[in-house]
């Protein structure tokens, strides 16, 4: 969803003030109840000097739902809003019992095809068949992006690689990025539902997925022995926080990563830390 797309849906003076800065600059537009409003470019956060009423936010949540609340109802729980062509809307706010009765805080993230920056890892990924790779970074610095280019580079020519990309909070995907790629898509699957069926139904010979959390880990380990390389990304401040942690643990003495790739961004470039099959950490 582009830029153009989104304003319809804000408050009018949110959209005229967005108007002011280059859509290319914008990452993120987060919205608050009775708090600043901030967007993210790439130079960093930046205050717009607007502050939303609990109304505003009610109607911009009911606007961002195609007025039916009722039917983003389990996503809104799980604490986002998928929009569509890649974008999401994170939200937060009050909870009582399974549901949420307030959103206070709407952080719509701008989505973005940069082709071409996945190319050195996807030949450093080919260059030994049936490895995997997990990207890190702390949240924010383009490892969704990054992954796209990668599913896409994958899957189109001159490399024709079967893919399966499990899109489950509906931002990996954005048909531009795919126009020419033979990735089949898996929209809204849980990443475990989806990771099996591929294996069982797909025959894919890479998947792709973001934001691993403890609950893959098991499901990860049996596409292992089926076979199919993983290609991922974890939030993670370092390579040693991220090994830390008991299920990537578990991933690493199973060998389901070759390549770990810490990712940083300055600007408008990305820049990677690559390690192979960390032996610090065994």
């Amino acid at each position: 969803m582009p830029l153009s797309a989104i304003l319809p849906k804000l408050p009018t003076r949110v959209a005229e003030a967005l108007l002011k800065y280059p859509s290319d600059d914008l990452l993120e537009i987060r919205l608050r109840a009775d708090r600043p409003m901030t967007i993210t470019t790439v130079s960093g956060n930046r205050p717009l000097g607007l502050s939303l009423t609990e109304r505003e936010i009610t109607e911009t949540v009911e606007r961002l739902c195609e007025g039916s609340l009722h039917a983003y109802s389990d996503t809104i729980r799980q604490g986002f809003i998928p929009l569509s062509n890649g974008c999401r809307a994170g939200v937060c706010g009050r909870l009582s019992g399974h549901e949420v009765i307030a959103i206070s805080s709407i952080a719509i993230r701008i989505p973005r095809t940069v082709k071409g920056i996945g190319a050195t890892l996807c030949r450093r990924l080919l260059a030994k068949p049936g490895q995997g790779m997990l990207l890190y970074s702390p949240p924010g610095e383009g490892k969704t992006t990054l992954l796209r280019d990668i599913a896409s580079i994958l899957s189109s020519p001159p490399y024709l690689m079967r893919v399966a990309l499990i899109d489950s909070r509906e931002e990996l995907y954005r048909p531009d990025a795919f126009r020419h790629a033979i990735a089949d898509v898996y929209t809204g699957y849980p990443k475990a539902m989806a990771m099996d069926l591929a294996i069982r139904t797909m025959s894919p010979q890479y998947l792709i997925c973001d934001e691993l959390g403890a609950e893959e880990a098991e499901q990860i380990l049996m596409t292992q022995n089926a076979g199919v390389p993983l290609v991922a990304s974890a939030h993670a401040s370092s390579l040693s926080a991220l090994l830390q942690r008991p299920a990537m643990q578990a991933l690493r003495q199973a060998g389901v990563f070759s390549l770990y790739v810490g990712l940083r961004r300055e600007g408008r470039g990305y820049y990677f830390d690559i390690t192979e099959q960390p032996e610090d950490f065994l």
